[in-house]
């Protein structure tokens, strides 16, 4: 994921996903005047396109893990995600690592040492990486300066999820936590939330991807 502002890098995800009803909608809360008050930078648009894989025997399914590569504009980003460990709707709190890669495989090795689990590479041998689901969508970025140092990204995706043969649209707003504390997070999310109608979304866009997949088509 692309960055706008400085900060410390984690290989941990807090973020909140939230469900904008429409495309009218969401212009009307990206010029919201108390998040535009926050913003130094302007909003940045970049096309994601997200492959989801696993192997053929779902052994990252069974650990809820997530291996995703990700075309941010031109750039291949390979990124492990461990399954949300947050109780609260909307609220995720994920361990991810990610580094640039032209394919999963590739990544492994350098995902591993960055800190994830060492069993990714005896899980995956020689399996085959085979993508399950995707997603493909416009992305709207930019940094929010918010008192007591804390640092939040906000992104607007707008697009389609797709499994199998099926396919589902997405638009929804990502107050991702990039330093400071994550009490920061909820009033944000709920103000915008009761202001512009907006649902929490208690799902990663890889699971609903994935439910796509296991949906049988309509005739």
């Amino acid at each position: 994921m692309f960055r706008f502002c400085e900060v410390i890098t984690v290989a941990t995800e807090i973020e909140m996903k939230l469900t904008v009803p429409s495309h009218e909608v969401m212009e009307q809360l990206l010029a919201d005047p108390q998040l535009t008050e926050y913003m130094r930078d302007p909003l940045e648009t970049c096309r994601m396109r997200s492959t989801y894989y696993d192997t053929p025997d779902h052994a990252l399914q069974t650990r809820r893990w997530t291996l995703r590569l990700r075309d941010e504009g031109g750039a291949h980003i390979v990124a492990m995600k461990t399954p949300n460990a947050s109780e609260e709707t909307g609220f995720f709190t994920r361990h991810e690592w990610q580094c640039r890669a032209e394919n999963p495989r590739q990544a492994l090795p350098r995902l591993v040492d960055q800190g994830a689990p060492a069993e990714l590479l005896s899980l995956i041998g020689d399996q085959t990486l085979v993508p399950i689901c995707g997603a493909d969508f416009e992305r709207r970025c930019t940094c929010l300066y918010l008192p007591e140092n804390v640092r939040i990204e906000l992104a607007a995706d707008e697009g389609v999820l797709s499994g199998g043969k099926n396919q589902m649209p997405i638009c929804e707003l990502e107050l991702e936590l990039l330093f400071g504390e994550s009490e920061a997070l909820p009033p944000i999310a709920q103000r915008l939330a009761q202001t512009y109608g907006l649902i929490e979304e208690s799902q990663s866009k890889f699971i609903r991807a994935l439910t796509l997949r296991e949906t049988p088509a309509e005739a």
